[in-house]
């Protein structure tokens, strides 16, 4: 009797097991596609674009990775593709760390776009959040009302002064909260 009982369960742990490890495997080979959880190396670029009805134009906010040792580290030149924060490596392996762990729902497509010349993007009711690697091009919608709330936790990926304020400033654009927020700190920025 015992044997008559034991063979089914130890057929249906095998089955179980047999399962898990393929849908471990899946997981697996989902993550290197996902473009947001893939390694981000120094072509990897996140851009926000919002525009609300108003009076002035809104420029997307962009971060690009560059060397320790360059430049443009720290600067927040005005490209074609929107107002460009410079910042390290592991600072966008961090924003891009947020982003993924973030309730925003991602379309993924292995494709590396361009970002282009934000004089070419269409303005929807809600803010646009692009991410290009070398892996692939993800995309996203946010809810204007939900703008303070999820991207304020961004803040801590910085440790770029320059970064960190033009993320800051951004949000301000929109209503969010930012206590202490020096708007003379960079005079370029205009």
């Amino acid at each position: 009797m015992l044997l008559k009982n034991f063979g089914p369960r130890v057929l249906g742990l095998v089955l179980f097991l047999a399962a898990s490890s393929g849908v471990m495997q899946s997981r697996q080979n989902y993550d290197k596609r996902n473009v947001l959880n893939s390694p981000v190396d120094e072509n990897a670029v996140v851009r926000f674009f919002y525009q609300p009805v108003g009076d002035y134009f809104h420029f997307p906010l962009v971060f690009r990775v560059v060397d320790q040792k360059d430049p443009r580290l720290n600067t927040a030149p005005m490209l074609i593709e929107g107002r460009t924060a410079y910042i390290s490596l592991p600072e966008l392996q961090q924003l891009m760390q947020g982003l993924a762990h973030s309730v925003l729902s991602w379309e993924e497509s292995e494709k590396v776009e361009a970002l282009g010349s934000f004089k070419k993007l269409d303005i929807t009711d809600n803010m646009e959040i692009t991410v290009v690697s070398s892996n692939g091009t993800a995309r996203t919608t946010l809810n204007p009302k939900k703008i303070c709330k999820t991207l304020k936790p961004l803040d801590s990926a910085f440790k770029t002064p320059r970064a960190l304020w033009e993320l800051q400033g951004f949000r301000l654009n929109y209503g969010c909260k930012v206590p202490g927020f020096d708007y003379q700190a960079y005079p370029d920025h205009y």
